[in-house]
């Protein structure tokens, strides 16, 4: 018997509707602990804890870049990163190239959040 992470859709319990554009929501699943964000109408997921010294980017506040991307930075150490593709994206960035693991998401037919490895 083997304690691998199902590989089926983890039902959060919510509802787009719940979740604040302006940062992240917490939730825990049998990948570990993550962030959901919405942003332009879109969810997405993302570590919820910092890959730096695990600071709470769930706390920090999404914001909007001059070239389009949507960040999300951490409290702590100010390490920000791009929501849509787990990347660093501040100026030390690039020398360290640590990035956020991330699930996709997905709405079920009754509107509830599902999230599953990506692929």
């Amino acid at each position: 018997m083997t304690n691998a992470a199902p590989q089926r859709p983890h039902r959060t319990g919510l509802r787009q509707a719940e979740l604040d554009p302006t940062r992240g929501k917490h939730v825990s699943t049998p990948w570990g602990s993550f962030a959901l964000y919405v942003v332009d109408g879109e969810v997405l997921c993302a570590q919820a804890f910092c890959p730096h010294m695990d600071g709470p980017l769930f706390e920090g506040t999404l914001t909007q870049g001059a070239n389009g991307e949507v960040s999300i930075v951490c409290p702590w150490h100010m390490w920000r990163y791009d929501v849509r593709t787990g990347k660093r994206i501040d100026l030390a960035g690039l020398l360290d190239r640590r990035c956020l693991t991330r699930l996709a998401a997905t709405i079920d037919q009754d509107g509830t959040i599902l999230l599953a490895p990506c692929t």
